[in-house]
């Protein structure tokens, strides 16, 4: 774990998101959630269907606006307040990569122009055929690094669609596209759900040497204590919109303290467990 800078990149702080339901009463999705989280630190949240852990990462992430509490990420001056729920984009600081990353590509959009838009959304404007080029092509440029560090091969993937990766190079375009984007974190809800297990340990890695060489504090969401084990650094347990376990994550995994987290940890194959756990 990196901790080059000083003090937390993030921070969560008594985070409430309530929905409305009939008859006036409502339903309390994220219940006074707080934590923080340093440069390439990794924190695993883990937790069923229901258990609050997907709506904490679009707030996390600026897609949902809190009904009470608040997040501050790192800019020059330290930890700033960030207003969320503001922007239909979430925000550049905190990128978020989904499950199904397809239905965030244009495909028919190359892929050298899908990662620049998290550089340079405007390119082109007011701008003459000839500078529109040149920023183009300076634009093409930046974007193959971003494209190498996701594990793509520029010269390869720069110039294909969207329509023609498959789901793990989908995945790989749109973890280019936020590293495009400089963020201190990245929220990754069930990002490896959907991939074959053979491809799901490759992403994984490339998750890893993200947080550990680049410094980026991530958030992996999932259902699945297993995925996290070996990628955490610490595992928060979420049940009913409450974390109500949070530690390292060998000590949560081969001493939960909670019943819950017994039951998530039982439901994995024991070779698998075995396996998974640093």
């Amino acid at each position: 774990m990196t901790t080059d800078m000083p003090g937390p990149v993030l921070a969560a702080e008594d985070l409430v998101v309530e929905f409305p339901l009939r008859h006036g009463k409502k339903l309390r999705a994220v219940d006074e959630v707080s934590f923080t989280l340093h440069a390439g630190e990794v924190l695993g949240v883990v937790g069923e269907s229901g258990s609050g852990k997907s709506t904490l990462g679009r707030v996390l992430a600026g897609f949902q606006r809190p009904t009470s509490g608040r997040v501050c990420y790192q800019s020059a001056d330290g930890l700033a307040p960030r207003e969320v729920g503001r922007h239909p984009h979430g925000h550049r600081d905190v990128q978020m990569i989904f499950q199904e990353s397809a239905m965030a590509l244009n495909p028919r959009m190359p892929v050298w122009k899908l990662v620049g838009e998290a550089r340079q959304p405007d390119l082109g404007g007011a701008l003459s055929p000839t500078a529109r080029a040149r920023a183009a092509s300076a634009l093409r440029k930046a974007v193959a690094g971003d494209l190498e560090r996701a594990g793509l091969s520029a010269r390869a993937f720069a110039d294909k669609r969207a329509s023609e990766l498959s789901g793990g190079e989908k995945q790989r375009v749109a973890i280019a596209r936020a590293l495009a984007a400089r963020p201190v974190a990245m929220v990754c809800d069930e990002s490896v759900a959907a991939l074959d297990v053979s491809i799901r340990a490759t992403v994984l890695n490339l998750f890893r040497s993200l947080s550990r060489d680049a410094g980026i504090a991530l958030i992996f969401i999932t259902h699945d204590i297993s995925v996290v084990s070996h990628l955490a650094d610490r595992i928060a347990v979420m049940y009913r919109g409450q974390i109500v376990e949070h530690g390292a994550a060998r000590a949560v995994v081969m001493d939960p303290r909670e019943d819950y987290t017994k039951r998530l940890i039982a439901a994995v194959p024991t070779l698998e467990r075995r396996s998974t756990v640093r």
